[in-house]
Formats: structure tokens, C-alpha cells, sequence
């Protein structure tokens, strides 16, 4: 499929998002669709600009883990930072998968992220409910902005307000269930609040993208009978 840039929020979108937020790194566009060589697909470029807008506490959040993952402070992150945190977490990953990982949001071409690419890819996915967005440098970013002392295990009570920012109430039970599993699941062995590595929580981020990538062929499969 083509890959482009979204383009900036249409006047309406626009409406509901103050100047403040409008300011805030990564929510700008300034190339073209056709001109950028990823970014999301034009099939899924609709879908994205009414709905991207990171709250102030994961911008905050954003900000944290970028600063410790940018342990060169260049205020960029190169595949070998990546690979330092993986290795931190207990999940070493290859070179050229963390090239890849770079290259799917890394919007000048410059085998980096800066902090403005970093945003945007984290705005991209958020607002991304086809599963169509590559996430596998996001799930790194969401992982640790749970994590927020690095420590490398996360808990239910760790998600909580970013998943309530994000989802409100009404969606936080079901968002917990797919971090953490069903709620006997939650518990640990000695009935103490169940921690999870970044290995078991991609694991379960990537069988919920699987859901979510065959979710959207029924729908197209679905779309087209009807013609």
C-alpha cells in the first residue's frame, strides 16, 4: 500500500483543539501526503486526523521516556539507545529489527528519531483503530510510560491513569483485560497484584493487533459482498 503523512485536522477538528495543544511537537504536519515515504496509509488517513490529540499527562509521559531513552542527550534517538533499553527490559532484539523500527517513523530519512517524530508516531498509533499504523516502536514508548521508574514490570495500578486519560472509564476495564488478562489472571500466585515484563506485554499487544488487522478484513470482506 502507498504510505503518506496525515494531513493537519481539517477546519472542523480543528474547532475543538486549542491553541495551546495545536503548539505541542508532533501535531504539526508539513509535507504533503504523496512527498513522505511512510506515516499512515492513505486507505487510514481519514480515520486519523479528527481523533489525534495527546492529553497533557501523556505528553508529559512522552517526554520522560524520551529523555531516558536519549542517553546520548541529542536530543535523538539512534537503533543502539533502542537497543540499550531492550536489553534493559530483558528483550534483546536484533540490529535490523530496530533499523526497521526506526525507519517506520522516522519521517527525514536520517536513521534517527528526534523528539518530533517520536510524538507524532505515538499520535499516529493512539489514533489508529485498524491496525494498519506500525507499532512496534510504539509498544517500546507505551511499555515505559507505564514503567515510569524503569524498573522493567508494570502493574494494573501502573496503567491506570494513563489508560483512564486515554480511554475513560467506561473503556478501562476492557483496556486492563488486554494488558493483564482476564481479572483471576491479575493475581499472582501468592494473591499479590500480578507484574508483567515488556515481553509478556508484547505479546499480548501483538495478538491484539492481529484482532484488530483481521477485524478490518471482515469488514472490507464485508463491504465488498455488498456491491
Amino acid at each position: 500500500s502507498i504510505h503518506a503523512r496525515v494531513v493537519a485536522p481539517p477546519c472542523a477538528a480543528m474547532a475543538a483543539i486549542s491553541d495551546e495543544m495545536a503548539k505541542l511537537p508532533g501535531f504539526r504536519r508539513t509535507a504533503p501526503l504523496k512527498n513522505n515515504h511512510r506515516g499512515a496509509t492513505l486507505e487510514n488517513s481519514d480515520s486519523l486526523v479528527a481523533k489525534e490529540n495527546v492529553q497533557p499527562v501523556e505528553l508529559e509521559c512522552l517526554k520522560h521516556v524520551f529523555k531516558w531513552l536519549d542517553t546520548k542527550k541529542d536530543d535523538r534517538l539512534c537503533w543502539v539507545e533502542i537497543s540499550e533499553a531492550l536489553a534493559k527490559l530483558g528483550h534483546k532484539t536484533p540490529r535490523e529489527q530496530i533499523e526497521l523500527w526506526i525507519w517506520e517513523v522516522d519521517d527525514d530519512l536520517d536513521n534517527m528519531v528526534s523528539q518530533e517524530e517520536f510524538f507524532t508516531m505515538y499520535q499516529r498509533c493512539i489514533s489508529d483503530h485498524t491496525g494498519l499504523e506500525p507499532r512496534n516502536l510504539f509498544n517500546l514508548v507505551q511499555f515505559l510510560m507505564y514503567d515510569k521508574d524503569f524498573t522493567g514490570h508494570i502493574s494494573v495500578e501502573q496503567t491506570l491513569q494513563i489508560l483512564f486519560v486515554r480511554h475513560g472509564r467506561g473503556e478501562l476495564d476492557a483496556e486492563i483485560k488486554e494488558i493483564f488478562g482476564d481479572q483471576e489472571q491479575q493475581k499472582g500466585p501468592d494473591g499479590q497484584e500480578l507484574k508483567i515484563n515488556f515481553s509478556q506485554f508484547l505479546t499480548r499487544a501483538n495478538e491484539r493487533l492481529t484482532r484488530m488487522r483481521w477485524a478490518k478484513k471482515e469488514v472490507s470482506k464485508a463491504a465488498g459482498s455488498k456491491r
